[in-house]
């Protein structure tokens, strides 16, 4: 079957490209200029549409010309922290972009099957009695504008499968983490840090933010199967969590990822990595994704060796 990726060029899409082409499908993807350069990373075999999901008329070339029978929809700003300082982008890209991704698939691809990355960011504050979070029957309440921009657009989902028909599942992703990611959450944040002071680049001091705040991680290897899992048995109209079912403090995982990279540090707070509001747990409930046979297979501490690892590799050929 013929698969589009928007946003295949990021950390999740790069690992679904790769994923699905080696279950047979054929791949295509989007990307933005400023993320191109990331492509060859990615695989120079996939087909690759470089554009704007703000651009309908590209998007209109695009699906024309791929004739998509499944659609994930990935592309976004993706980093919940950074929704406060680019607050426009946010709402435009994630909003008006998936607004625009839709419409698309409605006018030029009715009756392919939809894939729209929500997000446990949705859920914002839960009452402690109702963790772990259940899918169908927590409310959503997001606190941040990434939140509410993930929000609007799993509602637009509902809408359009409400109204059209069309074939639209939605998966509510957890902190996806993994090799090959930027520095903008706090583990890779860390994790960048700790190589640079293995590798002498950094004086040993790390700098965090919040630390007595806890999460459901899923290595982004996991979370792939679980995205592909859905584009097979995944039921129309449906919402999956995509999450572990196991939280870990940011506190107990830096501590982990000091003791992976052999370092003595100082730890510092730096008030500018706070939030203006955070969410204490991120607990979810993976029952409904478990039952269509999924489950995570590659533990935490392995997890945060890879990107340790990985941030070590790329940082010692910077420049290079």
């Amino acid at each position: 079957m013929k698969v589009l990726i928007t946003g295949i060029t990021g950390m999740i899409g790069s690992h679904l490209a790769k994923e699905l082409s080696g279950a047979g499908y054929e791949v295509a993807g989007i990307s933005r200029a400023t993320s191109a350069a990331r492509y060859a990373r990615v695989n120079p075999t996939y087909n690759h549409y470089l554009g704007d999901i703000l651009d309908r008329p590209f998007l209109e070339r695009v699906w024309q010309d791929w004739q998509p029978e499944i659609v994930f929809h990935l592309a976004a700003q993706a980093y919940n922290g950074a929704s406060w300082e680019a607050e426009d982008t946010t709402y435009a890209l994630n909003i008006s972009g998936s607004r625009n991704v839709l419409d698309t698939c409605h006018r030029f691809s009715p009756r392919a099957r939809i894939i729209p990355a929500c997000s446990s960011a949705e859920y914002g504050f839960v009452p402690e009695s109702m963790f772990p979070i259940d899918e169908d029957a927590t409310p959503l309440h997001p606190i941040t504008p990434y939140g509410v921009s993930k929000a609007c657009t799993e509602m637009m989902s509902h809408q359009y499968h409400q109204n059209y028909e069309m074939d639209v599942v939605i998966p509510r992703l957890f902190i996806h983490v993994g090799p090959d990611h930027p520095p903008a959450t706090a583990l890779q944040a860390f994790t960048m840090q700790l190589a640079a002071i293995k590798l002498s680049k950094q004086e040993p001091v790390i700098k965090v933010g919040n630390l007595e705040t806890s999460r459901d991680f899923v290595d982004v290897r996991d979370g792939v199967r679980a995205l592909a899992l859905l584009a097979e048995k995944g039921e129309t109209g449906q919402v999956y969590n995509i999450c572990s079912g196991q939280a870990w403090s940011i506190r107990q995982s830096l501590e982990m990822l000091i003791e992976i990279s052999g370092v003595a540090v100082k730890v510092e707070h730096d008030p500018s990595r706070l939030r203006p509001s955070d969410e204490k747990l991120l607990l979810g409930k993976p029952d409904k994704l478990k039952a269509l046979g999924w489950s995570p297979r590659i533990p935490f501490e392995q997890t945060l060796k890879d990107i340790f690892e990985n941030w070590v590799m790329r940082l010692s050929t910077e420049g290079t």
